[in-house]
């Protein structure tokens, strides 16, 4: 055999031991790679997104429950020296729809001695059917001296036989321009205004 013959046979053949394999030592693992944030990183994470979360909620609750809100508006509580709603004030504006005002005719005539009837047809609205057993009053104001000769409130009564027909007379202080207010107060408020020229004491 030569020597190159020799060369290409394996070490087994020329009674040589065979080069052993390097095994993996049992237990041993081996490392794996990173796949993301470690336990804590996720905790971390998890904990913000629930702490933004209660915070926009109570943030949203807490816009709601504190919304502004218009204020009530404040309604003229009824006086006690006799005036017509109407001059106690603006009466407060409401959400809800206003009640229909009656209708309110009124005549009035100088009787003498500065003596003066008022008369006043009251009808409900639409319809114009009489309101009868109304709560009806009436004042009178000079123009020229407001506040100053006011007489009233002075209740009118119904006149027998004329459903939905008030009256009253009312005696002023002096001659001059009157101005003369009937109002109703039940079963709907409105009110109506009228002026009469009282010029002399005695009428021919």
């Amino acid at each position: 055999m030569s020597l190159m013959t020799k060369l290409r046979l394996p070490d087994e053949m020329l009674g040589r031991p065979a080069p052993s394999r390097r095994q993996a030592r049992p237990g041993r693992r081996r490392p794996q790679k990173s796949t993301g944030l470690s336990p804590f990183g996720h905790g971390l994470v998890l904990g913000v997104c629930v702490g933004m979360t209660f915070a926009l909620i109570i943030g949203v609750v807490g816009f709601l429950v504190t919304r502004p809100t218009g204020a009530a508006p404040a309604v003229a509580a009824p006086a006690a020296d006799g005036q017509p709603a109407a001059d106690r004030g603006a009466r407060g504006a409401t959400g809800a729809k206003e009640q229909p005002a009656a209708s309110i005719d009124v005549t009035a005539a100088h009787l003498g001695d500065l003596q003066v009837r008022i008369e006043a047809r009251v009808s409900a609205p639409g319809t114009y059917d009489p309101i009868t057993k109304g709560q009806v009053v009436a004042w009178t104001d000079m123009v020229a001296m407001p506040m100053a000769h006011q007489q009233g409130p002075v209740v009118m009564t119904e006149v027998s036989g004329r459903p939905g027909t008030y009256q009253a007379v009312i005696r002023v202080q002096m001659v001059g321009e009157y101005n003369v207010t009937v109002e109703i107060r039940h079963p709907m408020a409105s009110r109506a205004d009228k002026r009469i020229d009282v010029q002399q004491v005695r009428k021919s």
